[in-house]
């Protein structure tokens, strides 16, 4: 393929790419978990799609001095957006995943504190119920001695 076109098809992945990226950090900056869903699949492909293409590119360097200096300025500004929105997103994905490990140990934390408990034994030997969910401390008990 023609160096001009590689160059051309990278700038247009790479802005798809950037505008993908945006919509992301602006769907985990306003919380909207659904949206993330869509993208991410979207996201998985273009990802691959763009790493190609860099390959291949790099794969033909020297090719790269044939391509119209304005052209490259284009890809390496495009490149460069790409770039600060890849950290962006890394920082706000980051921030999402820590925000979801809490909520999941304060629900995990919760459904301990109200699982009913015999409660435990004092050094004196009695019973002390751990909260108001605690077994009753006088439990009636028989014995059937038949066999």
């Amino acid at each position: 393929m023609d160096p001009t076109n590689r160059v051309n098809d990278l700038i247009v992945i790479t802005g798809r790419l950037a505008d993908l990226l945006e919509r992301e950090n602006d769907a985990l900056r306003n919380r909207r978990s659904k949206e993330l869903n869509d993208i991410l699949d979207e996201k998985v492909t273009l990802g691959r799609v763009y790493e190609s293409r860099i390959m291949g590119l790099t794969e033909a360097a020297d090719a790269l001095d044939e391509v119209d200096p304005e052209l490259r300025e284009r890809l390496r500004g495009v490149g460069e957006k790409v770039n600060g929105l890849i950290e962006e997103n890394a920082k706000l994905l980051k921030i999402a995943i820590e925000a979801n490990r809490r909520v999941v140990n304060l629900i995990a934390e919760a459904v301990k504190a109200s699982v009913p408990s015999a409660g435990t034994y004092s050094p004196t030997g009695a019973a002390t119920p751990q909260g108001h969910r605690a077994a009753p401390r006088n439990i009636a008990i028989s014995v059937d001695r038949r066999l």
